[in-house]
């Protein structure tokens, strides 16, 4: 009795395995993060204390040129230029977080109506309870989070320790800094979760078997290039997030060389960041892509249409369910964009120039 139930069980949401390679890209990237420690705690410390309260190099050890005259050091910036800095990185932080604010709002409002119009109540409640499941998890996960922990230290715990300890900060604006970074990670193990089951929807089997037809594929097809962009969108803006915020400790950093060890730093984070969250829609995009244009291939090819639609390569072109390089060139780009976001971010946003 319990064997035709199970062919049958995957049958109808077999859909949901689509969400398994981008959770496995995430937790395979999360693995490799953490495993690339090299220093405690207590060294990870150290070091932003070093950074922030570096002392001018002394008069010996600046060196003399041929001629035996001392080489002056480069002039380090006075308060009111490192105060001006910081105030740059910091608005630049906060025009990042009223991105992350508005388009996880956006991405969670489409993704949630094709969910519900993509199910008969029966499904919803297991793609929502699927949904309430992997919440869980990503919200389980960032409450472990602690300064013990490689993800913490590099991309949260620096930069707000840096800003705890310079003193320029004031302690009112390094709590609401923190409640508004919380904020955003509540909302970052959240929204993706709803744009991949969003994705799986779009593969899922139709609520009536008789609206199986080709429109009903192009119209899906459809669907899932614009969950692609909203998607991209949603880790864009993360990734430019996580830039700003590992940008803002440089501007309190006088000595030009370790400030730019900084940036360097920052970068580096988000652009391995970038190539997960590429990865992430490549592994999702595509399978659902290629299922849909394989179904539309068969299905035009039955006599029920074959008649109807003469040319098929045609057809299938004009409804984006042809899968080459040069049909999918703009999709392509689009799942990119993370992996360049950071890069982009951060030579669009300026270099930061308190340092001498």
């Amino acid at each position: 009795m319990s064997s035709p139930a199970k062919p049958r069980f995957f049958a109808e949401h077999g859909y949901l395995f689509l969400a398994v390679p981008g959770f496995l890209v995430l937790m395979l990237a999360m693995f490799l993060f953490e495993s690339s420690a090299n220093l405690t705690t207590l060294d990870f410390k150290r070091v932003i204390n070093s950074l922030i309260k570096a002392e001018p190099p002394p008069p010996a050890a600046e060196g003399a040129n041929e001629a035996g005259q001392v080489k002056k050091a480069p002039p380090r910036p006075s308060p009111q230029v490192i105060m001006l800095t910081e105030i740059k990185a910091r608005y630049i932080w906060l025009s990042t977080v009223l991105l992350n604010l508005i388009v996880p709002l956006y991405v969670s409002v489409v993704c949630a109506l094709i969910i519900i119009r993509a199910h008969p109540p029966r499904r919803l409640r297991i793609v929502l309870g699927t949904g309430v499941a992997l919440c869980s998890s990503g919200m389980i996960l960032l409450a472990t989070q602690n300064e013990n922990h490689v993800l913490y230290r590099a991309v949260f715990g620096f930069t707000y320790l840096t800003l705890q300890g310079s003193g320029i900060i004031d302690p009112g604006l390094l709590q609401f800094a923190k409640a508004v970074v919380s904020f955003i990670n509540v909302l970052a193990a959240i929204t993706p979760v709803v744009a991949v089951l969003a994705a799986c929807s779009i593969v899922a089997p139709p609520i009536r078997p008789d609206a199986l037809d080709p429109d009903y594929l192009a119209g899906r097809m459809r669907q899932l290039n614009e969950v692609l962009y909203a998607g991209s969108a949603l880790l864009v803006v993360g990734i430019l997030h996580m830039g700003a915020w590992l940008r803002w400790p440089a501007a309190l950093i006088p000595d030009k060389m370790p400030q730019e060890s900084v940036l360097g730093a920052g970068l580096s984070i988000t652009m391995f960041w970038g190539t997960t969250f590429t990865l992430m829609l490549v592994v999702t995009y595509l399978p659902g892509a290629i299922h849909l244009a394989r179904r539309a291939d068969a299905l035009i090819r039955t006599p029920a249409f074959a008649d109807k639609i003469t040319d098929r390569q045609k057809w299938l072109k004009e409804n984006g369910l042809r899968l080459t390089l040069e049909e999918h060139l703009i999709q392509f780009g689009v799942m990119l964009a993370p992996l360049m976001a950071g890069p982009l971010g951060s030579f669009l946003l300026a270099p930061l120039s308190s340092a001498g």
